[in-house]
């Protein structure tokens, strides 16, 4: 019953954020609705099952838009990858010490509390390693909160304030429109077999990835094998409408963990809660802008790509605004894969220094 109810109430968020026409607004009317509604009653509930789901049908909907010409553009990808991650983990180890300095965080938790990986992986290893993990948990939500509820604000103005690339052609951006158009043209019985087809392929692929604990592996794998499918076949169907309820989904999965707990909790750690939203927000336009400026993505893309999000959240934002979404999603994922493997060996031998 408290499933459905926590479903029904991130659909009226989600409508009164697009009535007002909040950026992302299906994903953050979602979100700050089912939060509020968890904060108040304790009763949000979305069982394991429902993010395995949600992530599945992310990756689709991207593995989907994915086609041979965007393969060919994946080079592209890997030096700016790179060079994100670096600098990402400058800022990150940047504002864990000076949370570290500032407050009576110890090092390791500060590190891992501002670490751009999963909320849960984090969580997981900061415990490992002896840290406050109920302190990462929570300055981890807070992240992804902000980034979800800040970014596509800040995204959508600073936009506005850079023109796009005059030589960017236009069948090298998103394929939304196009790809709408052309499976138009086919039957609504043709295009349902193309729908179940694909959430089938997709959803096979994704519960592989689970399986075998790929790091957003429900999301990457199902992504992956349409995408190999759709490059073979150009057969792969999602229509854009499900692209809200999708974002509906997500922002319900992350407003349900926020508990009253985690609301008292904050006046106790106000100082590294705003050093962590202000930080990560100055990173993302910082690292979005060097991206732009060093490649020929357009801004929307290199500020999506460079957004210290969850990778199926920013993915999904980043298509509701018109950014290159596959590209998003490859170089969200290089920075997840990256931070899961790197990070814990960087923080212990940092750990080490501080004994």
């Amino acid at each position: 019953m408290y499933f459905v109810l926590t479903l029904l109430v991130g659909l009226i968020g989600a409508k009164i954020a697009l009535k007002n026409k909040i950026p992302a607004g299906a994903m953050i009317g979602s979100l700050f609705a089912v939060a509020i509604f968890n904060v108040l009653t304790n009763k949000a509930d979305l069982p394991q099952s429902y993010k395995i789901i949600t992530q599945i049908s992310t990756g689709t909907f991207i593995g989907a838009k994915i086609t041979a010409q965007d393969v060919k553009g994946l080079k592209k990808i890997f030096i700016p990858s790179l060079i994100m991650v670096i600098l990402m983990a400058f800022f990150n180890f940047g504002m864990g010490y000076f949370i570290y300095k500032t407050t009576n965080i110890d090092i390791v938790t500060a590190l891992f509390a501002t670490s751009p990986g999963g909320i849960a992986d984090m969580t997981i290893i900061a415990y490992d390693f002896g840290a406050e993990s109920s302190k990462v948990a929570l300055l981890q939500m807070i992240r992804l909160i902000s980034v979800v509820g800040i970014i596509p604000t800040l995204i959508k103005i600073l936009s506005k304030k850079f023109k796009r690339r005059a030589n960017i052609k236009q069948d090298e951006k998103p394929l939304e429109k196009n790809s709408v158009n052309n499976k138009k043209v086919s039957s609504k019985k043709e295009n349902l077999q193309k729908i179940l087809l694909t959430l089938g392929i997709g959803t096979l692929g994704g519960i592989l990835g689970y399986i075998l604990k790929i790091p957003s592996g429900a999301m990457t794998l199902s992504m992956v094998v349409i995408a190999i499918y759709n490059i073979i076949s150009d057969k792969a169907y999602m229509p854009i409408k499900l692209r809200q309820l999708i974002q509906v989904l997500a922002g319900a999965l992350i407003g349900a963990k926020m508990t009253m707990k985690d609301l008292i909790s904050l006046k106790e750690i106000f100082i590294p809660v705003f050093i962590v939203i202000i930080g990560f927000c100055i990173m993302n336009l910082v690292l979005g802008i060097l991206i732009y400026k060093i490649t020929d993505f357009d801004v929307e893309t290199s500020l999506f790509a460079a957004s210290p999000g969850g990778m199926s959240d920013m993915s999904i934002i980043a298509s509701e605004m018109g950014a290159d979404t596959p590209k998003v999603a490859t170089m969200q994922f290089f920075r997840l894969v990256t931070v899961v493997a790197v990070y814990p060996i960087l923080i212990s031998f940092i750990k080490n220094l501080f004994v």
